[in-house]
Parts: C-alpha cells; sequence; structure tokens
C-alpha cells in the first residue's frame, strides 16, 4: 500500500491547479498564434505559434508527474516515483532546444536569401497577436511564479522558464511588429526576431539539461557544500567528527544524505537524540529531508542506528 511521500507535498492542490491553468491559457495562445500565423505570414509568429506545441506536451507531462508523486512510496518505488519529474524536465528541455534549431536554421535560410518565409509580411497581425499573447503569458507567470516553494523543483522550474522565455519571445514579436510597422521596408527583421526567438529556446534549454543530469549522476546539488554540512554536523552537541558523507538527490526537492558520527561515550538513547539534533539541523539549515547518521563512539564501535529524517523544509 502507497505510503506518504517524504519531504514536501509533491502534488499540492495549487501547483496542479497552476499547471492546469498554464495548459489552458497555452491552448488559448496557440490558437491565437496559429491565426496570426496565417494572415501575418511572419516567421516568428509561425515559430511562436509551433512553440507552443511543445509547451503544450511539456505542460501536460509535468501536470502528469506531479499527480503520480500524488500516490506516494511503494513497496517497487521507495522514494516514490519523484524521478518523473526530473525526466518530464529533461524532456521539456529537448522539445525546447528542439524548436529552436529548427526554426533557428529557418531564420538564418530566410536572412540568407533575403526573401520573406512565406511572402510579404503583415505587421498589423503580428501586433494584434502579440499584444493579447503578452497578457496571457504574463498572467500565467504570475500565477505560477506566486506558488511557494516549489521554484526549487526541477519539474516546475522548467515550466516557469518556459513561461519567462514565452514573455521575453512575445516582447520580441511586439518589437518586430512595432519596427515593420514604422517601417515596411524592413524586410530583415522578421527572420532576425525568428533567430532571437530561437537562441532565446536553445539557451533556456540548456540549464535545466544541466540540471538533470545533476539529479540523475548523484552530483550534490550545487547550492550545497559538503564542507558546510560537515562544519554544521560538528556543531551540534557531543559529535566530535563526521566522515564517509554521501549528498545526493531523488529530485530537486528531495534531498538525502548519509553519514558516519563519531561521538564520546554514551547511552544508545543519548545517541538517538544526537541523530535527532542533526537531522533537524540538516533540514533547517540545508532543506536535506532524508539524512541517514550512524552514530560510533570514539572507540569506533557502533551505538547508534540509522535513523531518518522526513520532514519538510521549515520557513
Amino acid at each position: 500500500m502507497p505510503v506518504p511521500v517524504h519531504g514536501e507535498r509533491e502534488a499540492e492542490t495549487r501547483v496542479l491547479r497552476g499547471l492546469r491553468l498554464a495548459l489552458e491559457l497555452s491552448l488559448v495562445v496557440l490558437v491565437i498564434e496559429a491565426v496570426g500565423a496565417y494572415f501575418s505570414h511572419s516567421l516568428s509568429v509561425t515559430v511562436d505559434a509551433v512553440h507552443n506545441v511543445p509547451d503544450l506536451f511539456a505542460f501536460a507531462m509535468s501536470w502528469a508527474a506531479l499527480q503520480a508523486t500524488e500516490r506516494g512510496t511503494s513497496g517497487e518505488f521507495t522514494f516514490g516515483p519523484h524521478r518523473l519529474e526530473v525526466f518530464a524536465g529533461l524532456l521539456n528541455a529537448a522539445l525546447v532546444l528542439g524548436t529552436g534549431l529548427v526554426f533557428g536554421f529557418a531564420a538564418v535560410e530566410a536572412l540568407s536569401r533575403g526573401a520573406p518565409f512565406a511572402g510579404p509580411v503583415d505587421p498589423f497581425w503580428i501586433v494584434l497577436v502579440a499584444l493579447p499573447t503578452l497578457a496571457l503569458r504574463g498572467a500565467n507567470l504570475s500565477v505560477l511564479g506566486r506558488l511557494p516553494g516549489r521554484a526549487r523543483d526541477l519539474n516546475l522550474r522548467s515550466v516557469l522558464t518556459h513561461l519567462g522565455s514565452d514573455v521575453a519571445i512575445t516582447g520580441a514579436l511586439l518589437v518586430a511588429g512595432g519596427l515593420l510597422l514604422a517601417e515596411p521596408s524592413l524586410a530583415w527583421v522578421d527572420p532576425a526576431a525568428t533567430l532571437a526567438i530561437a537562441a532565446i529556446l536553445a539557451y533556456e534549454s540548456f540549464p535545466l539539461f544541466r540540471d538533470g543530469w545533476d539529479v540523475l549522476t548523484e552530483r550534490i546539488p550545487r547550492n550545497l557544500s559538503v564542507g558546510e554540512i560537515e562544519r554544521a554536523a560538528r556543531g551540534v552537541p557531543k559529535v566530535e567528527e563526521i566522515h564517509d558523507v554521501h549528498v545526493w538527490a531523488v529530485c530537486p526537492t528531495l534531498v538525502c544524505m548519509t553519514a558516519h558520527v563519531r561521538v564520546g561515550e554514551m547511552s544508545v538513547r543519548e545517541g538517538m537524540e544526537v541523530v535527532d539534533a542533526l537531522r533537524d539541523r540538516m533540514a533547517e539549515q540545508f532543506g536535506i529531508l532524508h539524512a541517514v547518521f550512524q552514530v560510533e563512539t570514539s572507540e569506533g564501535s557502533a551505538r547508534g542506528g540509522e535513523r531518518s529524517a522526513a520532514r519538510p523544509t521549515r520557513s
């Protein structure tokens, strides 16, 4: 039977509602931009419209991954299905990068030919599409950006990165449309805007690839340091030494560690009190939600046992 997940509840109602809103608003944006791309003959509007398709897929995957974590742990998945979030974030990054590369090539080709993508560009439609798109994306980013504590999660961070870059892309559309309205002869503006959009898409994908790689290779989270963790542990009363420290992340919101801790001669009960103090220090100072300590006496014999922490980060 599933049991509650360690650490933060990964499928908070507000998060799921926010992701569903992102999915719904992105669908509206897709319809608006598809109409705009047809009437404007603009490559920049077309790339943004096509870019909404992987966005929809990405938001749907993120929502599904968070739904899965709500089921908790089981005998088969003892940490729960947290890694689904990491794979969702990596797939999101791959979709965004692929879109950027394909349309970046199309933009370079259009610039080299000196010819428009699909006939003369109508800047009126570019501006007409960009204004409501900017409003919808801004509202979407505002709602998800206010979700407390979730921005550390790779899955949700990939969605926030998507939306942040989408707002920047819409700004590029507005600039391109405004320039073409002022001077229709600037045919290079539209493919140049497309190239800028492709660069934004490629840029946003790299941190997501890096963070996903860090989790899958069990690298210590980049905001943590083994040295600082060891110093904090030695600051706990009765701790003489800490060694064999291992720190990794199941997903960015669930950081785990194991360590051997040396203490003076004491009872098992006193040793467990030291473990409790260490767990609290790790959770409060570093957000490490699952810490396992083996307590040893100064003579090197084990006196304690393994104890795991499953407490949420205190705010």
